[in-house]
């Protein structure tokens, strides 16, 4: 009996032997958080088009060279102003003509008073004249010609009444219409002045010093020479590359594990990885879809680390991140290839002395291409592959 028991297990152990296997171990785990982002300095200067009357469309007339280090004042860009300039001389001809309705107005009006003047002043010398003519007692006049006199000396007082009315009415109605004629030089001045003025905005100059680096549109072109942009839209970012931070853009699902000051392990990418710690220091508050052509949910997370001395790192660099967002010590592991996983459960094939069983298992954490087991193994289980 005792022979055929030999013969069984070492049958059983030679299958065994075939059939590779792995053992559940006992190990430190952490559990971490992956994701990628894009450098950016902490401090930017947007370059749009300008807001110019009745334009919509700007085409690029200059442009500073991406990666060019450039000081506050400098122009950056400059945007065609041949439309403007075409308004602008519209306008300084139309200046031109209220000017000189201007000068016109004041020459005829300065006329018309001096002959309102000089017509009160013979209006004035024919009631004189009347009055005195009215006023003489003279007994040998007949009774109409007395008469007539006072008639007379009445029209003349009425008429020297409305010279000089006419006189009074003509001041104010001067004053009138060259406020309204100055008003109008000044209203096409101004607007002159504001063309001038667009002309001089159109070149777009530095507000800080920084690097230029060109903005991609919707379809992810960089701008250039020639082509044309909408308003509003940003042609040229300029950053101070001495300030640098990490925009990372952390997957939905994992948005409950990452919080503010939690410790973050950046790697850079370049043509040597770069690998510096930094730490989160602000959150997005909304989600949003991760690109144009990816609709995958993220939100944003701001990272700060120290500069590296030596090493230039510019905007738009991408880089991973590791975030640990939790150490279990003593935690049982699987290779996940041991595990098969059906409907949501989890089942590993543990080899016995005469023959392999399937034992179901729950699952805590998939971590790279280990998994941590909560419960159904204990340390040290031959499990099947």
């Amino acid at each position: 009996m005792n022979k055929y028991f030999a013969i069984l297990l070492l049958i059983f152990l030679s299958a065994c032997e075939n059939a590779p296997t792995e053992t559940v171990k006992l190990e430190k785990v952490q559990l971490v958080v992956t994701a990628s982002g894009e450098l950016e300095s902490q401090q930017t200067a947007m370059i749009a088009p300008p807001s110019v009357s009745r334009m919509w469309q700007y085409q690029i007339k200059q442009l500073m060279p991406e990666n060019t280090r450039v000081k506050k004042g400098q122009m950056i860009v400059a945007f065609d102003s041949k439309k403007v300039m075409d308004r602008l001389i519209d306008k300084k001809a139309d200046l031109e003509r209220a000017q000189k309705e201007l000068e016109n107005k004041k020459i005829k009006e300065t006329e018309s008073e001096q002959e309102l003047i000089l017509s009160v002043a013979e209006k004035k010398m024919e009631y004189e004249k009347a009055q005195r003519k009215a006023e003489i007692v003279d007994n040998s006049r007949s009774r109409n010609d007395r008469k007539k006199s006072g008639i007379d000396f009445t029209i003349a007082e009425n008429d020297l009444f409305l010279a000089k009315e006419k006189l009074k009415f003509h001041h104010n109605n001067k004053a009138l219409n060259l406020k309204l004629a100055k008003g109008k030089v000044n209203r096409l001045t101004a607007e002159v002045n504001d063309f001038k003025s667009d002309i001089e905005r159109l070149k777009v100059k530095a507000p800080i010093d920084g690097m230029v680096i060109y903005r991609v549109n919707f379809q992810g072109e960089k701008p250039a020479v020639g082509e044309n942009v909408q308003f509003g839209q940003p042609v040229v970012e300029l950053a101070v590359i001495e300030k640098m931070q990490l925009k990372a853009q952390i997957a939905e699902p994992d948005s409950g594990k990452i919080k503010l000051g939690q410790s973050v392990k950046i790697m850079i990418d370049g043509t040597q990885e770069i690998v510096l710690p930094g730490k989160i220091i602000e959150l997005g508050r909304v989600f949003r879809d991760k690109s144009y052509q990816d609709k995958r949910r993220v939100f944003d997370a701001i990272i700060t680390f120290e500069q590296p001395k030596g090493i230039i790192i510019r905007p738009g660099i991408t880089a991973r991140i590791e975030v640990v967002t939790q150490v279990i010590d003593n935690a049982l592991t699987l290779p996940s290839q041991a595990i098969k996983l059906e409907n949501g459960k989890g089942s590993v094939r543990i080899a016995g002395i005469f023959s392999e069983r399937e034992q179901l298992i729950e699952i805590s954490h998939i971590v790279g291409d280990k998994v941590v087991i909560k419960s159904g193994l204990s340390e040290g289980d031959i499990v099947i592959l």
